[in-house]
């Protein structure tokens, strides 16, 4: 991914010669170009795809600049440079075309700026060919300092963060795409939660009496908090449209395998403890989705300008939570003896234990397949197996 300009020494020393000879230039000039020189280049600059990134060293960000930085990746035939997007009072003037692609470059932002030129500034916007936004308010954990235990987390003020942190943002660089005179792809997390919770295969039922959602599923009556979300955060890149020309991916995230965060974060030391075990039934499905083949597939989709609208990032091969528990325990030749009943889920995490726990999402990735993409982990066990050797 990271590749720095070059530019030739022998042209740049030919200047140096070349004044020196004439006297026309005082040392103190000339003596920056031969220092130029000696750091590589003279060329015309080399082009670089540039995608501003927010949420990049949270869980998705991090994997997806580490299959970056691992594949080195192009897009459009250009090496890319990412450019972290931070949160801040004021829009920073900097211009991102002078900037090596090595190391990670940072950019702050304003969310909350009333025109276009207070969000992103205009040089920096005109920089980037693409903008990837991930950052959002945790869903499962609650405020204050014992949040983190996740205790009945969705207060009243916990659901107006997690929607604000989500719309809000959403708008702002909706507003700069729409602005940029020239075509950007807009990339916006989202979740597969946008099809409901109500994916569960009945008691005496079977995989094949709950159909899997896809793309085409209308979402617009699906119940729980969560759709509700991921209706206004989707409604939220609208803007983005307004103009022909940009490309604008609502990326329905499933569940991350991951040991770096997210549920499975959590899940790994009771499980490793012998203490796993179904949650409820068992028979919610559960939308997995490996670490790696989700980084591949934001990689496929930045590559990909057919892909665009709602895409669902999860595996082909669905799962429910019981066949979770058993891979799970298998990979960490653990037992899974222990449920977690639905009473104590309720009990200890309200609405979000109901909604995240209890109920499930059985869904496909129907148009990253059609458009060629190939999963590394189709299963649950590989994704499993992928989680526990991965370093993302």
């Amino acid at each position: 991914m990271i590749l720095l300009t070059s530019i030739s020494v022998r042209r740049s020393s030919a200047v140096f010669f070349q004044k020196s000879k004439a006297k026309a230039v005082s040392s103190s000039s000339v003596l920056p170009n031969w220092f130029s020189s000696m750091s590589g280049g003279g060329e015309k600059p080399k082009e670089y795809y540039t995608i501003g990134l927010t949420g990049s060293n949270g869980l998705v960000g991090t994997a997806l600049r580490d299959e970056l930085s691992r594949s080195n990746a192009t897009v459009d035939g250009k090496p890319v440079r990412v450019v972290c997007l931070v949160r801040s009072n004021a829009a920073e003037a900097k211009d991102l075309s002078t900037l090596p692609a090595a190391g990670d470059t940072t950019l702050q932002w304003n969310p909350n700026g009333k025109t276009v030129e207070e969000i992103v500034h205009p040089e920096a916007a005109a920089s980037m060919d693409a903008i990837v936004h991930l950052s959002g308010e945790n869903v499962a954990t609650g405020l204050g300092p014992l949040g983190f235990l996740g205790i009945r987390p969705w207060t009243d003020a916990k659901k107006k963060e997690i929607l604000d942190s989500r719309v809000v943002t959403t708008k702002a660089l909706a507003q700069v795409v729409a602005a940029s005179p020239t075509p950007k792809s807009f990339l916006v997390a989202s979740g597969v939660g946008a099809y409901g919770d109500q994916f569960v295969i009945e008691p005496n039922g079977s995989a094949d009496d709950v159909s899997a959602a896809d793309e085409s599923t209308d979402t617009s009556q699906a119940r729980g908090f969560l759709a509700e979300v991921s209706r206004q955060w989707e409604a939220a890149s609208d803007a983005a449209k307004s103009k022909s020309g940009h490309r604008v991916v609502n990326m329905r995230f499933g569940v991350l395998m991951s040991t770096k965060g997210g549920a499975l974060e959590k899940l790994y030391p009771i499980f490793f403890m012998g203490g796993g075990g179904n949650v409820g039934s068992g028979r919610q499905y559960f939308p997995f989705i490996s670490a790696r083949d989700h980084a591949r597939a934001m990689v496929h989709t930045l590559q990909t300008p057919s892909l665009e609208g709602p895409v669902n990032f999860c595996s082909p091969q669905p799962c429910t939570n019981a066949e979770f528990t058993t891979a799970f325990g298998s990979c960490l030749n653990r037992p899974t003896i222990l449920p977690f009943p639905s009473f104590a889920v309720q009990t200890l995490f309200g609405e979000m234990g109901t909604e995240m726990l209890l109920g499930g999402t059985k869904a496909r990735p129907k148009k990253l397949l059609d458009s060629g993409f190939t999963f590394q982990h189709p299963t649950i066990k590989e994704a499993l197996a992928s989680a526990l050797k991965e370093s993302i």
